[in-house]
């Protein structure tokens, strides 16, 4: 049998269904399918008839299919992971703002998420250039496609939903978002001001890169560039310098109030239109053009809309020369002017979701980034952040609030497919658990299907068990490890699972396997996990053979360091306490030997007379041999301590 995963998918007709090839003609007889778990579908052959003859199946295979994750690609997981992190200090920051106000924090906490955004791009760009094959660059150059447009989207919707912008005026921090995310014709206009001479409009795109800054509000730069044209010290040029220099600027602290501006504004307007209706300009169509664009001609942005890749380009300008003191809920006349000019190319899927942000329908916007191909990765931590900021409020049929069903759906969604990984399980399961009360189960049921391989895999995954409450699945995951040490014969092993567990039965097992091969060892044995059982504590209490073989441990130990007074002590009670299983018996009671063949007697003769009467009650476990060298030892033993007796009564 083999297994083969198939990536690829093709459109097969106009409902976009997707269509998988399958390798090698593998399936010749009748099909059957079965799903998996992490959207895995597995296809395999099926047979007609059940025959009890063996057939030759040397032909059949077994084909898994599984959905393409983005984010499991090795490059994207220090995104996933860094987000992370973000997120939580985001559920912190909720929490704490019950009490007090953190918007402030919403904000920082944003910042850092497209912080982390680009940092991705860059590390993908890094990896492009470097790439020599034909088709793995051509994958990185896509997701660096997908990951501009999702910092582009949210640098957006940060300045529409998430900033607490005073006087709600957003034209600075639109400007802002247009020169950073559409930075047309800068390279050239850094290009020409650097050399700095004279005669640049000889340059092919002199006037074009004057315009683009111009459109982008750039107007420090655009009056740069016109100085260095041969014909600056003319009469039309110092005029359109003039109009650009007087050019008012809003801001909430310049002590002006809106109504102020905007009669300030007009009849700076007013003045351009009487310098544009004298045609001075007549002789120089790019200064015309220019001075149109000031006073917000439509015609004009319409007639230069060719010049540029998206209507997004013209946003600001437009916003800038037609209404500056525009707020939030303005921008959405603006952007469907913009929109509408003419040559406009065909609309992209970004087009949909920056024109349903600046309407401000943000059920819209989420219903199209769920369709971004970053497997749930924007929609999850976006929606997140809106719902915190209390921005988000999203209406089923029947005008019900389904916000908070929303919100909890992505992030539980996102953090199923997390938990499919090997080694980002963890990361989904922090998900989960900040969805209560479905997620806490959900991560429950997973993370017991969670494939344990190595004992350290099931370390961490109890300790994240843990960390979460989730004790029974803690508790499971230390019974199943616990018996599978057993079943290999390492008893040390299973006794710590079974002491993590907490598990009478497995505590029991593993005690008893630990001193079942101390017994059968040869030579110097030694008595597995001897350290753990001294730190047990009340632990020890679980189980009669745990105590036992805690106690027995202890009796080494004292030995060892030669305090034979105190292991004699604790080998009587362990004798007459009659909790040592039978296989066990010779071994107890022949380890009183060499404490009974001391120069000086140990036991006293008390302790001998309990040893000796449980040597006759064992006699069917010490006999032969041993069990008369065991009583010629206590009877010396006896004359010895009765003798001193004696002599002390004296």
């Amino acid at each position: 049998m083999s297994n083969s995963y198939i990536n690829r998918s093709i459109s097969s007709d106009s409902k976009n269904v997707k269509a998988f090839n399958l390798p090698d003609k593998c399936f010749e007889k009748r099909v059957a399918c079965t799903w998996r778990s992490g959207n895995k579908l597995t296809i395999y052959p099926r047979s007609q008839t059940v025959s009890k003859t063996p057939t030759d199946t040397s032909g059949d295979k077994i084909i898994n299919i599984r959905q393409e994750v983005l984010l499991f690609t090795p490059i994207l997981r220090k995104l996933v992971n860094e987000s992370n992190g973000t997120y939580l200090s985001l559920q912190k920051a909720a929490e704490a703002a019950k009490t007090t106000d953190n918007q402030v924090e919403f904000l920082k906490l944003s910042r850092q998420y497209r912080s982390i955004i680009r940092v991705c791009i860059e590390s993908l760009q890094e990896a492009a250039e470097k790439e020599t094959d034909g088709i793995n660059k051509n994958s990185l150059l896509s997701y660096i496609t997908i990951f501009y447009s999702v910092e582009c989207i949210w640098h957006l919707c940060e300045i529409l939903f998430i900033d607490n912008i005073p006087g709600d005026v957003v034209l600075p921090f639109l400007l802002e978002w247009v020169r950073f995310h559409f930075p047309c014709h800068e390279q050239i206009a850094a290009q020409l001001l650097e050399a700095c001479e004279r005669g640049s409009e000889d340059h092919p795109q002199y006037w074009d890169t004057v315009v683009g800054m111009v459109v982008q509000g750039r107007v420090d730069v655009a009056r740069a560039l016109l100085k260095l044209h041969s014909a600056t010290d003319t009469n039309e040029f110092k005029l359109l310098d003039n109009s650009l220099r007087t050019m008012p600027i809003y801001s909430v602290y310049a002590g002006a109030s809106t109504g102020e501006f905007t009669i300030t504004w007009k009849h700076w307007q007013a003045e351009c239109r009487s310098k544009l209706g004298s045609r001075m300009f007549a002789s120089h169509p790019k200064l015309e053009l220019i001075m149109k664009l000031i006073i917000g001609d439509y015609s004009a942005f319409e007639s230069i809309r060719d010049k540029y890749n998206s209507w997004f380009d013209l946003l600001g300008g437009w916003v800038l020369y037609t209404a500056p003191w525009a707020r939030r809920h303005e921008l959405s006349s603006a952007a469907a002017a913009c929109a509408g000019m003419r040559s406009a190319p065909s609309r992209t899927h970004l087009d949909v979701i920056l024109r349903a942000l600046l309407d401000g329908d943000l059920h819209q916007v989420i219903s199209e980034i769920q369709q971004i191909s970053d497997n749930g990765w924007f929609a999850t931590h976006l929606t997140d952040m809106l719902y915190h900021c209390g921005k988000l409020k999203i209406l089923d049929k029947h005008q019900t609030d389904v916000t908070n069903l929303l919100r909890d759906s992505l992030v539980l969604e996102y953090g199923c497919l997390l938990m499919e990984h090997q080694s980002l399980w963890s990361v989904g399961l922090s998900y989960l658990v900040s969805c209560p009360p479905e997620g806490p189960r959900r991560a429950e049921l997973m993370l017991e299907r969670l494939p344990i391989t190595t004992e350290a895999k099931a370390m961490r995954v109890v300790a994240e068990a843990k960390k979460y409450g989730l004790l029974g699945v803690a508790q499971s995951v230390c019974t199943c490890a616990g018996a599978r040490a057993l079943c290999g014969g390492r008893a040390g092993g299973a006794l710590c699972w079974a002491l993590r567990a907490r598990s009478p039965a497995l505590c029991a097992r593993a005690a008893g396997a630990a001193l079942r091969a101390y017994t059968q060892a040869e030579g110097n044995a030694t008595l597995p996990a001897s350290d753990l059982l001294l730190t047990a504590g009340a632990s020890m209490l679980l189980a009669d053979e745990l105590l036992f073989l805690s106690k027995y441990c202890d009796f080494h130990r004292l030995y060892k360091n030669r305090e034979f007074k105190k292991a004699a002590k604790l080998l009587v009670s362990l004798i007459t306490s009659n909790i040592a299983p039978d296989y066990f018996w010779e071994t107890l009671l022949l380890d009183s030997l060499p404490l009974l063949e001391s120069d000086e007697p140990i036991f006293s003769s008390s302790d001998t007379f309990e040893i000796m009467q449980c040597l006759e009650l064992k006699s069917k476990d010490l006999a032969g041999e041993k069990a008369d060298l065991l009583r010629l030892a206590l009877s010396r033993n006896l004359a010895r301590t009765l003798l001193e007796d004696v002599e002390k009564e004296e």
